[in-house]
């Protein structure tokens, strides 16, 4: 009985340990800032990599500092587009590919979510207050009216943005490239690559998570809800979040368009298949600023005595 007894709080112990590990490691990502940018070589900003940039912060409640790059686009009556990287990244993950987006749009907006790069204090969101966050910081841009806002996110980003489309307006598109449907589907994927018991380990992390003030929020519901469109980028071979998920996502939009890379993981669909994925996101945009234009043309007004 005493060796029973033993185990059993022995296992216990090693479950809380494992708790409160996933627990800390949700709200406290590695950071990848400057230093982590030097250290990999690559540019520590946009100016860095030859591109003119506006600097600014946005101001949340609480004392919640996020930093913000504004760079002007190539295109001048095109999107601005709003760009949100996943979990344990920064705004840093998209400088490298800026040209390519500055040539799609009017303005590129690249931010560090709560918690992540050079964002203040510590603790990450996990998709609950980065949504009010994105939809304050949309309503901060004051994008011209004929000018789409489209949301462009990876793996957190991506759910981020599905989300805070689903309850602001001034979105007009989202672009998720593999999204997920709750917290607890990257939770429990990483634990179980660690080879480690997930169910138990996830249903106890979520909810301390939820008691700290992260609730898990669905977001293919979000999806239901989406009045704009929606194009979702996804892997067969996504370890984190993975293919079932993103597709039910998709099929639960009005307006959605499906974009799967065969054996593409969590990151690499561009590299695998870049003229497919360039051609479905230029032809998703060009849709988007038509679908604009068309809300925003003035209806003429006409009397009986006017001709058809």
């Amino acid at each position: 009985m005493g060796l029973v007894v033993l185990f059993g709080t022995a296992a216990l112990v090693i479950l809380v340990a494992l708790v409160a590990a996933a627990v800390r490691e949700s709200l406290r990502p590695a950071r990848r800032s400057t230093g982590w940018a030097l250290g990999v070589g690559w540019p520590v900003d946009p100016e860095a990599a030859g591109f003119p940039c506006e600097h600014w912060t946005l101001d949340r409640p609480g004392d919640v500092r996020l930093p913000v790059w504004d760079v002007p686009g190539r295109l001048t009556d095109g999107p601005v587009l709003v760009l949100l990287h996943g979990f344990g990244r920064s705004r840093l993950t998209w400088v490298p590919y800026l040209d390519d987006w500055t040539r799609r749009a009017s303005r590129v907006v690249m931010i560090d979510l709560r918690g992540h790069g050079d964002a203040t204090p510590d603790g990450a969101g996990l998709g609950d207050p980065d949504v009010e966050d994105v939809a304050a910081l949309v309503e901060r841009l004051e994008a011209p009216a004929d000018r789409p806002v489209v949301v462009i996110g990876r793996s957190l980003g991506a759910t981020v943005g599905i989300l805070a489309a689903a309850e602001c307006p001034r979105i007009d598109a989202v672009v998720a490239i593999a999204p997920y449907e709750t917290l607890a589907v990257p939770l429990s994927q990483r634990i179980r690559l660690r080879g480690l018991p997930d169910r138990p380990v996830t249903w106890l992390a979520i909810r301390v998570l939820a008691r700290l003030g992260r609730r898990p929020r669905s977001t293919r519901a979000a999806a239901a809800r989406l009045p704009v469109p929606l194009l979702v980028v996804q892997g067969t071979a996504d370890p984190i979040s993975p293919e079932p998920g993103a597709r039910a996502i998709a099929d639960a939009a009005a307006n959605a368009r499906y974009e799967l890379v065969d054996g593409a993981g969590h990151g690499d669909h561009w590299d695998l298949e870049p003229e497919r994925l360039d051609q479905a996101l230029d032809e998703f945009l060009a849709g988007v600023h038509r679908r604009r234009d068309d809300s925003t043309t003035p209806v003429a007004s006409h009397d009986s005595s006017s001709h058809p």
